[in-house]
């Protein structure tokens, strides 16, 4: 598959998973800016009960002006206009009587193209299309759509999305913030560029343009002094298990980004070897796994703390998933969550 393959389509939709991360926004920004640049009418979309807030992002997308649009679960427009769609967040939730007469807003007769994730999974709102397309660097979830190219072997998105773009010999500079945009999906991904294994992952940082002023502006924004407070409160409140070398914290509600910096400082811990970090979020629990040693995947143990209850999955050594509060209770009633984790 190559991103030239969509040209037939005059409307593309770009939509990331929710809760973006900076390697769903630089992904998305580069297809956003490539089917832009050969006249179609595309926009970069994301939905969720979360809007951007964690304050990198915030600041990445309002330094490099990525198009990003945030639709409310409802999926309305109280305006009645598709451009209303604009950050910061101009939808509101309506009730589900308006969702049909306005449901073409939607553009879901053009192609549907989800980024860093996969179309039905878990961790991406599932919008009703004709025409799909997955660009993704997780390990597979969901079979059948024809028009996937999923990479797990990339250390992130953002790799994929450069060599799409080369592949097509599309200019990656950076005079419109796509080189820097790239390199810190790519950054924030691997640890710090710590945790490159692919030898395309190393092809993009050597040779990529990108600004280092705003990638250390990026780097040093990563938490708001409230979300150090809430962080720091949430590794008080930790419990160890010294058999098998695993944590679990409940944390207070923030950003889902901020439940995968307690658990990334939770495994620097020389006893904790997999951990669990989650709080209660809209409708039910948001997790963040870690693991770092090979008898535990990750992206396995996700999985299967959120079976038949919620959806989960990621990486080898990190993942995430949700937990839906109804079905928990009707499956484990009575049952503290920090019980059932454990």
């Amino acid at each position: 598959m190559k991103l030239s393959d969509f040209h037939r389509f005059e409307r593309i939709t770009i939509q990331c998973h929710d809760n973006p991360d900076a390697d769903a926004l630089a992904s998305g920004f580069g297809l956003y800016l490539y089917y832009r640049d050969q006249g179609k009418k595309v926009r970069l979309v994301y939905s969720g009960q979360n809007r951007i807030q964690k304050a990198n992002l915030v600041l990445m997308v309002n330094e490099l002006k990525i198009p990003i649009q945030y639709i409310a679960p409802a999926f309305i427009n109280v305006n009645g206009k598709e451009d209303c769609f604009n950050y910061p967040f101009a939808c509101e939730t309506l009730g589900e009587e308006s969702l049909k007469a306005e449901e073409e807003m939607l553009w879901r007769k053009g192609l549907w193209i989800t980024v860093d994730c996969q179309y039905g999974a878990g961790n991406v709102t599932k919008i009703p299309a004709e025409n799909v397309a997955i660009i993704d660097h997780h390990q597979t979830e969901i079979d059948g759509i024809e028009n996937s190219i999923i990479r797990s072997d990339l250390g992130s998105c953002a790799t994929l999305v450069w060599s799409l773009l080369k592949e097509e010999n599309y200019p990656v500079g950076d005079e419109n913030g796509l080189g820097t945009a790239l390199y810190y999906g790519l950054f924030t991904d691997t640890n710090q560029l710590a945790e490159i294994f692919n030898p395309l992952d190393r092809d993009m940082v050597e040779q990529i343009p990108y600004t280092n002023s705003l990638i250390t502006r990026l780097r040093n924004s990563n938490i708001t002094l409230n979300e150090l407070e809430v962080a720091g409160v949430a590794l008080l409140r930790y419990s160890f298990n010294e058999e098998y070398g695993f944590a679990v914290i409940r944390s207070q509600p923030c950003d889902p980004n901020i439940l995968g910096l307690i658990s990334d400082f939770l495994l620097q811990v020389d006893r904790i070897s997999t951990c669990v970090v989650f709080n209660k979020t809209g409708g039910g629990y948001k997790l963040s796994v870690r693991s770092c040693v090979p008898e535990v995947n990750a992206s396995e143990l996700a999985g299967y703390l959120t079976k038949e209850i919620g959806s989960g999955g990621g990486h080898y050594e990190k993942a995430g998933g949700f937990i839906n509060e109804n079905l928990y209770i009707k499956k484990y009633p009575g049952l503290h969550m920090d019980g059932y984790i454990n």
